[in-house]
């Protein structure tokens, strides 16, 4: 009996590892590679004839086909070279977003990129300018900074000439805007305790995805009535009266600092 029971332990063990053995599913990375490459190239040639849709989907083709590798084991030498793939796949989809002028998935795909590759010159120089132009100028100059940091990386001299200019092109519109906004807020609460206030209020409603900015902007044109737009803000964030009447008076002040920025008035020309 004690022989059966051990022969059965054994047995039992064997099973155990065939199972382990038949869990660790390891791909094969060469093929991937290869197929996310030539979707790669075929994109490649789209963008050069413009074809920036064309172009985008076939880099997402390109990631699909990498992706498949994401529940396995890999060699790990083939899995650098995927993910190091990847991170040019999504800076090139930034660029396609760029010249689309989708400008937010822009980001997006930059910063996939950055994950990826965080020293990645391309991707922070698209993800600055991207910045730029939805307005957001201390991201812009920010990503601009960290390009310099790492030598302006691909750019020639002529290039790395021209970015250093737009670094003080943007550090010059950051502080006129920054003066501007003081002026507006010199006479009422002090501009910190404001923004101190405000970044508060984007806390406890969640609100840092920009659609508070951009609906209390348009309402603001529409109703031309900032009592009927604090109502609108009160029902639509379930706020306090004191907050959406602070929240509508923070952007109020914003759109009169920044009336003449092409984001503010694209605003203006959609309401």
């Amino acid at each position: 009996e004690a022989a059966q029971e051990e022969g059965g332990n054994r047995g039992g063990a064997a099973t155990e590892e065939a199972v382990a053995r038949e869990e660790v599913k390891v791909c094969d990375g060469i093929p991937l590679l290869k197929e996310a490459t030539e979707h790669k190239e075929t994109a490649n040639g789209l963008f050069k004839r413009k074809q920036f849709h064309e172009a985008m989907k076939a880099y997402e083709q390109g990631l699909e086909v990498l992706n498949r590798s994401n529940e396995f084991r890999m060699m790990a030498d083939e899995r650098d070279k995927t993910d190091a793939l990847k991170a040019v796949i999504w800076c090139n989809i930034a660029l396609c977003r760029i010249h689309q002028d989708l400008y937010d998935r822009a980001i997006d795909a930059a910063t996939e990129c950055l994950r990826l590759d965080k020293e990645n010159t391309k991707a922070l120089h698209r993800r600055s300018q991207a910045h730029e132009k939805l307005g957001q100028l201390e991201e812009a100059l920010s990503d601009s900074t960290k390009l310099k940091k790492l030598g302006d990386g691909h750019l020639n001299a002529k290039e790395s000439e021209e970015e250093e200019r737009r670094r003080e092109q943007l550090w010059e519109r950051l502080q006129k805007e920054n003066r501007a906004i003081d002026e507006v807020a010199k006479a009422q609460e002090p501009y910190w305790m404001m923004r101190d206030r405000f970044n508060a209020l984007v806390d406890k409603y969640d609100l840092g995805d920009g659609q508070f900015f951009l609906m209390v902007a348009r309402w603001l044109i529409i109703d031309d009535d900032k009592d009927i737009t604090m109502e609108r803000t009160r029902k639509h964030w379930k706020m306090e009266k004191s907050e959406a009447e602070f929240g509508v008076k923070w952007i109020k002040m914003g759109l009169e600092a920044k009336a003449h920025e092409p984001d503010v008035k694209a605003i203006i020309a959609s309401a």
